[in-house]
């Protein structure tokens, strides 16, 4: 007995097995980028961002970490005392409140990243 099907099926599985390392790291670099983009933009909107030189914001970088993974960050020493917010000298206000402008990127973009997701992972299949 013989079942139909399964010699096209396994050159799918082989295209993909071929496809997918490549086109997940490019993917997930695109991911990362449009991240970036998403947090220059937050940064640029104004409101509670406090936009000096443009350092802060042209700061930004993305560094490969692996195989399936990116690393978004910012080199700059007062990121974080702007992200998370800082306490402040004597006579002033104790704490100043975190802008958050990473965070609120990445919220931004975890839902366009699932809908990414899908449209990519529905290319790789109709390979």
């Amino acid at each position: 007995m013989k079942l139909k099907g399964f010699d096209e099926f396994e050159k799918v599985i082989q295209g993909l097995k071929n496809d997918f390392p490549d086109s997940t790291e490019t993917f997930m670099k695109q991911q990362a980028e449009a991240l970036k983009t998403d947090v220059k933009k937050e940064i640029s909107k104004g409101g509670n961002h406090p936009v000096d030189t443009g350092t802060l914001r042209n700061a930004w970088q993305r560094k490969h970490a692996g195989k399936y993974r990116q690393v978004l960050f910012n080199a700059t020493d007062y990121a974080a005392h702007v992200e998370y917010g800082h306490r402040i000298g004597k006579g002033r206000k104790r704490f100043v409140k975190g802008r958050f402008m990473l965070r609120k990127a990445i919220d931004t973009r975890r839902i366009k990243f699932y809908r990414d997701l899908e449209k990519f992972v529905g290319k790789l299949m109709k390979k």
